[in-house]
């Protein structure tokens, strides 16, 4: 976003997160934000900058601004928890397919997979945890 303020930041991903159009006073209400002219002002701010619309029933995303996450319904999830998937999924199989094949490529890929394993997957948990308030 172009102008970092964490007020419109916190509306903007938890418009994200919803499966429907949000009114204000339910904005107000989930975020705990003092007044409704608040997060007017900050709801006006982010339609200025193309980033929410306003429906009959409240205000929606327009535009997916967050480059490391994907969308999943209404999950917002990191990128790089698909490469720990990967990783840990690689780590098991190997486990199970090339464990009695040798001792140094079991030992080898173990350690590769388990360490991009547990650094993407510290990754994931350090990025979703930013989009908590």
């Amino acid at each position: 976003m172009a102008e970092p303020n964490n007020t419109r930041m916190r509306i903007y991903y938890y418009l994200l997160t919803q499966a429907k159009p949000v009114p204000i006073r339910k904005i107000q209400r989930d975020l705990g934000i003092s007044t409704p002219s608040l997060v007017l002002y900050h709801i006006r701010r982010l339609k200025e900058m193309g980033y929410v619309r306003e429906t009959e029933d409240g205000y929606v995303v327009n535009k997916v601004v967050l480059e490391d996450y994907v969308k999943i319904r209404h999950a917002l999830i990191p990128k790089v928890f698909f490469m720990a998937s990967f990783f840990l999924t690689a780590l098991i199989l190997t486990w199970t397919v090339l464990r009695p094949h040798g001792e140094i490529a079991l030992i080898y890929s173990s350690l590769v997979m388990g360490v991009g394993g547990v650094i993407n997957t510290y990754e994931a948990i350090k990025k979703r945890s930013k989009l908590k308030f």
